[in-house]
């Protein structure tokens, strides 16, 4: 079921709420409305009742807390999870308090939100933005007080909070968008498809800025590690320069013969144009291709290659990118660094499979089929919610690779992941796995399905015996992430 947005719930508040009058919440929802835009709203106090301007005021005082109101003007989806609790906010206080608030009519010369004044026509020029908000406070303390005052000061809080998160996490998440290829300007508009209540229902996200710092600090470490690597590819493979022949090239004279071209006439030919006399006699050879010319002849060598050298090779071959399965694990013993290194491997697959156009799905384990995660990771190209519920996942799960394998491979039989490859993620803490997945491990191998692992234990696990490849990532060693770089460009595979 899809969220409502905060123009339903506006609809609903002007509707059926029990709040006042209809004219008071028909004002209300206007005022509303321009605010869910991002508008300047330019409706005047005089407009409201004492009773929906007291309301006005209430919104007016939270709309104003320091650091809220800048962020809302930059983002649609934070605005509409403000608009929708106000909208909660002014209805619980219609319902829990005896009398409605009420503005004195000398009190209509106080500011709209965003710093803009409403009662230009009751007299309010000249009075600074200090001033108002401060008489703002004080009515909204005044027709508030008590308990209804605290709630009004918490949601200030949880506001303001919130806003400060979803600022950090758009930074930082845009910066692991870009070590992704998706680029700064795609994940700005994802941001506004994807929305503030994804990121709360992944709340950890939001709390754990120092997670996402750590994460984007070893993609960069990556980063450079890839362009080392591909750097060190580079100075392997030697380059001499070499002629190339053309047939309009010029370079040794062999001596002189007939033609018609006039870059390399002899001066005596050109000297009979210099008389009247001789001139059709010129023109006469030129017709006829026989203009005494040099006679120029073009050197050619072929490419010298070095030997002891590498040379890239040009296959005939079609490439065939098949898709990636990631199984990673989440159990207990995974909390902290591996945690991070684990999440900074898959960033790494990730990034190929989307530059390579490849199907991408990561399988979560624990210790039970029900804590078994399935992330759909192709679907970065359409939102970022795929990659915010990666970014969240809790690593306290138990370890049992089985029922993960078991999906996995299930996954490798529909028609679209057929040949694909299959990297394991883990401490190598794992049991013995059972002979139902070994079967369907070797009969996916004998359809070209190949089966990685990657491990962060001190010894390989024997488990993970039946594995094509094994690889030992040692974070103590500054060459392991280029070593992982250069394991990633084996995942492309040939016919």
């Amino acid at each position: 079921m899809e969220d409502k947005t905060s123009f339903d719930e506006i609809e609903k508040f002007k509707m059926f709420s029990s709040l006042g009058e209809t004219d008071d919440r028909q004002v209300l929802a206007s005022y509303l409305t321009e605010i869910a835009r991002g508008h300047q709203p330019d409706i005047r106090n005089s407009e409201f009742s004492d009773m929906a301007l007291g309301y006005k005021f209430i919104i007016d005082d939270i709309l104003e807390t320091p650091g809220l109101k800048d962020s809302i003007h930059r983002h649609a989806s934070l605005r509409d999870h403000v608009v929708k609790e106000l909208i909660t906010h002014i209805e619980n206080i219609a319902e829990t308090t005896s009398e409605p608030p009420q503005i004195d009519r000398q009190r209509k010369r106080l500011s709209l939100p965003f710093g803009m004044r409403s009662g230009n026509a009751n007299g309010d020029k000249g009075r600074s933005t200090k001033g108002m908000m401060s008489k703002l406070i004080e009515s909204v303390r005044k027709m508030l007080g008590g308990k209804t005052q605290q709630k009004q000061d918490d949601l200030k809080k949880k506001l303001s909070d919130n806003a400060t998160k979803f600022d950090k996490s758009q930074h930082l998440i845009s910066q692991l968008m870009d070590h992704l290829g998706l680029g700064f300007e795609k994940a700005k508009g994802k941001w506004q498809s994807t929305g503030f209540d994804v990121l709360t229902r992944y709340e950890r996200l939001l709390e754990d800025e120092e997670m996402l710092k750590e994460l984007v600090e070893l993609l960069g470490r990556y980063a450079s590690a890839e362009l080392e690597e591909e750097k060190e590819q580079l100075e392997e493979i030697s380059i001499q320069p070499f002629r190339r022949t053309f047939t309009h090239g010029k370079e040794s004279l062999i001596g002189v013969h007939e033609s018609d071209d006039l870059s390399q006439i002899l001066p005596t030919e050109a000297a009979l144009l210099g008389n009247e006399d001789t001139e059709l006699i010129f023109y006469k050879k030129f017709v006829e291709h026989k203009l005494q010319t040099f006679e120029l002849k073009a050197e050619e060598r072929p490419p010298v290659k070095e030997e002891g050298k590498k040379s890239q090779k040009v296959s005939t071959k079609e490439d065939v990118a098949g898709p990636v399965i990631l199984c990673i694990d989440t159990s207990a013993s995974m909390l902290g660094k591996p945690e991070q290194i684990a999440k900074t491997l898959c960033f790494a697959i990730m990034k190929m499979a989307l530059e390579n156009k490849r199907e991408c799905i990561l399988f979560s384990f624990g210790a039970t089929e029900d804590e078994i995660e399935k992330i759909d990771l192709s679907n970065l190209r359409e939102g970022l919610e795929p990659l915010i519920h990666f970014l969240s996942m809790s690593f306290s799960a138990g370890t049992n690779a089985g029922p993960a394998l078991h999906a996995a491979i299930d996954q490798m039989q529909q028609p679209n992941y057929k040949m694909a490859d299959l990297i394991l993620i883990t401490d190598g803490k794992i049991p013995e796995l059972s002979t139902d997945i070994l079967h369907k491990l070797r009969k996916a191998q004998s359809k070209d399905s190949r089966f990685y692992a990657v491990t962060f234990g001190a010894e390989n696990a024997p488990e993970l015996k039946p594995f094509d490849l094994v690889w030992k990532y040692r974070a103590s060693k500054k060459e392991s992430l280029a070593e992982f770089a250069r394991k990633i460009k084996k995942l492309k595979r040939k016919k």
